[in-house]
């Protein structure tokens, strides 16, 4: 993902619009925006925008860090890119963003999927380019938060000359079981298969010409939405080149990795700590799907300030020790209340040198709903499948989220004696469960929550597992029916302290609607507890006796002085509505509108999704996106509409797209295609 969910970013700049910009602190480069094209190998010319600061005497060379993206970075991503590379340049860095071929400004043909081959292609010959340019100093990094972090460890695993560092917000070490399609394995449709949906459509900036070209290289184009579908499981689609836990050895060049407590990614920047022998250091904050200096909940840190420091020693050789101590920075949560709308974290930074050393403390669920230290009698407990089970707590394994009680509902629920002292855990939870069902289809979804004193529900984290996928991502099978078997797996890493008082809860259900497309069947699963062997294992820590690293405070952003927000609206939490029959509808919403070099763009998501419990089979989710743009006199209007439906035996994909210049339509494009459900 890609996401294009950094809302608290674009938040403050809302509230921000019409102010004057407040330069950033430091720096002592002025700096030129400049815009230019780079040409590939088959002559298609991708746009790039520098921002060069200006030398100081003949001939001074600059280090050069790239960000590659479809994100269009002559229309909102404009102001989502000044603050970061101004600031850059202002510290003698050069910045160059570029659009990949068939998005924003670039020439081309959209290709066929993200971090296509061809993108990946393009990427090592504009690192080539890039190092060979008369002001550039000859080291290259690349930079980049969700897509951008993607293709840079992926450049990266290929080793490109020239290419001296990377620097990476949450990114992916495992492209089909840790990305936005199949969480875990399993089938999500989110806000971001409809933002690119639209987004892929817009003509090139700045002109959006409608013309043969635009037809052929952009809106005839399929939807990928239509390609993701068609690969249910694991395989060379995902892992060829693009998952680096295929072959950690691969990446040679230092590394800079990011990640955040409430980002479905986060679980890259540990594991790349723990498998890369190249140099590396890691930090993980407390917030959501944004840079360290920008994101919510707090407390942020000044990311501009380090990352500065990160690329003066890897582009520029600079001894200042900002390569790799400590190895580790993480924030260390106490007790969270739930709440959709947190702005500060409590708890801690702390630093070490090293992955954090755990002892494993175990739990065991058990017949009366308890979860103790003793495994207890062997039982086994059944549990009616409803596929709206956890209806609307979570959008991914990430973000802010409400009290949990409602979405605890229709689930197996164990909970702890309250604690007598507090327990600090910082790691990934290891969770076995030993299951039946009796159906050939099911999915078992854990989450470990947070029992306060004062009765509310917090989460800490979760994970889940396709049934099919038991043995093999790549080769799933059905389930026999009333056969036991054993599941086990790694939640996603978190950092907690379950205060004296409280309760340790572990959740099991084999529904997270509408986070999961429901499997098909009506069925009742069993978990084996007592000594039949269903357990969780925390990993504790002690008190951290390290002193608290030193991260500084964000610099106030150096706003584009060539377009603000005009509106904002974040993505809404789920609205969840239950008809009194069993069925059940989620929506969620977001707009912005904003203005960027004379003209006005204005777009926004709808997304319902509906299930039936006495129908499993019969799930929906309606996409309804629209962009506008005011440019030079005319009003051009983008329409997607995206609806999936699903029976026991397919998915039925709806796409249809249509554009029209001052309210007359030009074109209308519909796809629609059944594709076999496999193992989902």
């Amino acid at each position: 993902m890609k996401r294009f969910l950094w809302a608290p970013f674009l938040l403050l700049l809302a509230l921000g619009a019409g102010r004057a910009a407040t330069p950033s602190r430091g720096g002592s480069f002025d700096f030129e925006v400049t815009r230019s094209s780079l040409v590939m190998r088959d002559g298609v010319r991708l746009a790039v925008t520098y921002w060069m600061p200006g030398a100081k005497f003949t001939g001074e060379r600059f280090p050069v860090v790239l960000e590659m993206l479809p994100y269009r970075k002559d229309d909102d991503f404009a102001l989502r890119d000044y603050p970061q590379y101004a600031y850059l340049a202002r510290h003698g860095i050069a910045g160059a963003r570029v659009d990949i071929r068939g998005t924003g400004s670039s020439g081309g043909a959209l290709p066929d999927r993200e971090y296509s081959d061809q993108e990946l292609a393009d990427i090592q010959t504009v690192v080539g380019q890039l190092a060979a340019m008369p002001w550039s100093n000859g080291k290259v990094g690349m930079q980049g938060i969700s897509w951008s972090a993607f293709n840079a460890i992926m450049t990266a695993m290929r080793n490109p000359p020239h290419l001296a560092g990377i620097l990476v917000a949450h990114g992916s070490q495992d492209l089909f079981g840790n990305d936005v399609h199949y969480i875990d394995g399993a089938l999500h449709v989110d806000v971001y298969a409809s933002e690119m949906e639209i987004e892929n459509i817009v003509p090139r900036s700045p002109d959006y010409p409608i013309d043969a070209a635009y037809f052929a290289d952009r809106f005839d184009r399929p939807p990928w939405t239509l390609t993701y579908l068609r690969h249910q499981r694991d395989g060379s689609f995902w892992e060829k080149g693009r998952s680096l836990q295929t072959d950690y050895s691969s990446v040679r060049v230092p590394v800079y990795a990011i990640g955040a407590l409430l980002d479905g990614y986060r679980d890259y920047a540990i594991a790349m700590l723990s498998h890369l022998h190249a140099p590396i250091k890691v930090q993980i904050g407390p917030w959501n799907h944004a840079y360290p200096n920008d994101g919510l909940p707090g407390p942020d840190y000044d990311f501009l300030g380090n990352a500065v420091a990160w690329w003066q020693h890897v582009l520029e050789g600079k001894a200042n020790g900002a390569c790799c101590a400590p190895a580790l920075t993480v924030f260390v949560r106490n007790s969270v209340p739930p709440g959709v709308n947190l702005t500060t974290t409590p708890g801690s930074y702390w630093a070490q040198s090293r992955p954090l050393a755990a002892h494993w403390v175990r739990w065991y669920p058990q017949s009366d709903a308890r979860l103790s230290r003793a495994p207890g009698r062997r039982a086994a407990e059944r549990l009616s499948y409803r596929p709206s089970a956890g209806a609307g707590a979570l959008n991914w394994w990430g973000e802010t989220t409400p009290d949990m009680r409602s979405a605890d509902r229709n689930a197996l629920v164990f909970d702890s004696v309250p604690l007598a002292a507090p327990m600090r855990i910082a790691g990934n939870p290891q969770v076995r469960l030993v299951v039946s069902a009796s159906a050939p289809l099911a999915d078992w979804i854990v989450r470990l929550e947070d029992l306060r004193a004062d009765g509310s529900v917090s989460f800490v984290t979760g994970a889940l597992r396709n049934g099919a996928q038991r043995l093999s991502r790549t080769q799933p099978r059905d389930l026999v029916a009333g056969r036991q078997f054993a599941l086990g797996f790694p939640l996603h890493f978190t950092t907690w302290t379950f205060a004296r008082g409280e309760r340790v809860r572990l959740v099991i259900s084999n529904a997270q609607f509408p986070m999961i497309w429901a499997t098909p069947y009506a069925m009742a699963t069993t978990l084996a507890i007592g000594d039949g062997g269903s357990r969780i294992d925390l990993p504790a820590v002690g008190p951290n006796r390290a002193p608290p690293p030193v991260l500084g405070s964000p610099a106030p952003p150096e706003e584009n002085p060539n377009g603000r927000w005009l509106s904002y609206r974040g993505l809404t939490p789920f609205s969840v509505t239950d008809d009194g029959n069993g069925r059940f509808s989620a929506r969620e919403t977001e707009s912005s509108s904003y203005a960027i070099d004379g003209r006005i763009v204005t777009t926004a998501q709808r997304l319902t999704y509906t299930v039936d419990d006495a129908h499993p089979a019969l799930e929906q989710v309606v996409a309804d996106a629209f962009e506008t743009v005011r440019v030079n006199g005319r009003f051009i209007r983008l329409t997607s509409l995206m609806r999936i439906d699903s029976d026991a035996r397919f998915f039925y994909a709806n796409v249809t797209r249509r554009i029209y210049e001052n309210e007359r339509l030009l074109r209308t494009r519909v796809w629609r295609e059944a594709i076999p459900r496999d193992h989902q």
